[in-house]
């Protein structure tokens, strides 16, 4: 099951689906917690953070704001 939710989080980031990103990093999250790999569910958690960062600020609103 981890590796089948990897591979779809892989997928999702090579083509920079953010709301998919968004969407599949809880579970993905929870699944390393319960197999008590506390680095890589941080590091989903980080990843979560980092997407819904992307989907608030779309690289147009930040290239007009630095133009401005």
């Amino acid at each position: 099951m981890l590796d089948q939710m990897i591979q779809a989080m892989n997928a999702v980031l090579e083509v920079g689906d953010w709301s998919q990103v968004v969407a599949l990093a809880p579970a993905l999250h929870d699944e390393y917690l319960r197999l008590g790999d506390t680095l890589h569910a941080e590091l989903i958690s980080d990843l979560y953070s980092i997407a819904s960062d992307a989907l608030q600020h779309p690289l147009e609103q930040i290239t007009e704001m630095v133009q401005v």
